[in-house]
């Protein structure tokens, strides 16, 4: 850990002395919904780059963790969600960055440096398909053309670490102890992350770090009345959420990759007891995966309105209570 915030603060160093000119040298990664990922060297350190699109009304609206544009409460799930915008994501990154200094929690990327600068090109948007998605959505609309309409980036200069999970290929990884942990860390936080999939989730063959909060909801942003209940009926949802997936990724090893409706099938025939023997961790947590998994699936096959099963997730995870 020591070496760790060593090379943190020796990054932090450069990049506060460095001038923009640094980002020509970056090597593009990918583009998706919430920005743009970059490769960058700087002090001789491999540094992940994030450009996330900040919208006009963020700008006049500076470090404002409010909903500024009526958001509704179901899109916070990560089924496609343009987030609750740059302010929100910046200050997730600063809460955990600092948790991690402090000593509380080491399972986050530390963020070195941010700044603002001209955006970059947008890819184009169906704006049209994507608020027909979200049910015509007014407030999904205003969000949407507010991200097409930005000129401006915050740009995150984030410790690097060089593998998903999505794509480590094995099984030696304290992978269902830190996914526990970090879940039940933020729980105690009030913050729930909301889209802990497994490509948000980076490694340095060690440890696990969660990354990527576009999505996050935390009690000590400027929620509304709304969100704050939103959040308290959520406290489960992470630690469920990681769970299931690890169970998905069990049954991916176990099956040829089935579609998810075959894969649903057969986690839901792993909670009515038909568990094979080599895989002792969907004894434990099929009936879970189960309910989370519908959950999801008709969130993005039937509708964005989807009830959350709070009652059914909270039963679940009572029969894994922390540290059992």
């Amino acid at each position: 850990m020591t070496g760790r915030l060593a090379r943190d603060e020796k990054i932090a160093a450069a990049l506060a002395e460095a001038g923009d000119d640094l980002l020509t040298k970056a090597r593009p990664l990918g583009t998706g919904i919430g920005g743009s990922s970059w490769l960058l060297q700087v002090a001789g350190e491999p540094v992940f780059v994030k450009r996330v699109p900040l919208t006009a009304v963020e700008l006049a609206n500076p470090h404002s963790t409010a909903d500024l544009y009526g958001l509704p409460l179901w899109s916070h799930y990560g089924v496609g969600s343009a987030g609750g915008g740059a302010w929100r994501e910046l200050e997730a990154h600063l809460m955990t960055s600092a948790w991690v200094r402090g000593g509380e929690c080491e399972n986050f990327p530390l963020l070195h440096h941010w700044r603002i600068r001209p955006g970059l090109p947008r890819p184009q948007a169906d704006i049209e398909a994507d608020v027909a998605f979200w049910h015509g959505d007014p407030g999904v609309r205003r969000r949407l053309e507010a991200l097409a309409g930005s000129g401006t980036d915050l740009v995150l200069f984030l410790e690097y670490l060089p593998h998903s999970l999505a794509d480590w290929p094995g099984d030696d990884l304290p992978l269902e102890e830190d996914l526990r942990h970090i879940t039940d860390f933020l729980a105690t936080k009030d913050v729930q992350h909301f889209d802990a999939h497994f490509a948000n989730i980076v490694t340095d063959g060690e440890r696990l770090h969660l990354t990527d909060f576009g999505l996050t909801v935390a009690a000590s942003f400027d929620l509304s009345d709304a969100e704050a209940e939103f959040l308290a009926d959520h406290d489960g949802h992470d630690r469920a959420y990681v769970l299931t997936h690890l169970v998905n990724r069990v049954v991916r090893g176990l099956r040829a990759r089935p579609d998810a409706r075959a894969r649903n099938d057969f986690v839901r025939a792993c909670a009515a007891g038909e568990v094979p023997d080599q895989a002792p961790l969907l004894r434990r947590y099929a009936p879970l995966a189960a309910v989370v998994n519908d959950f999801y699936f008709a969130l993005h096959t039937e509708s964005r309105k989807t009830p959350y099963p709070r009652e059914a997730i909270a039963e679940q995870l009572a029969r894994h209570p922390h540290g059992s």
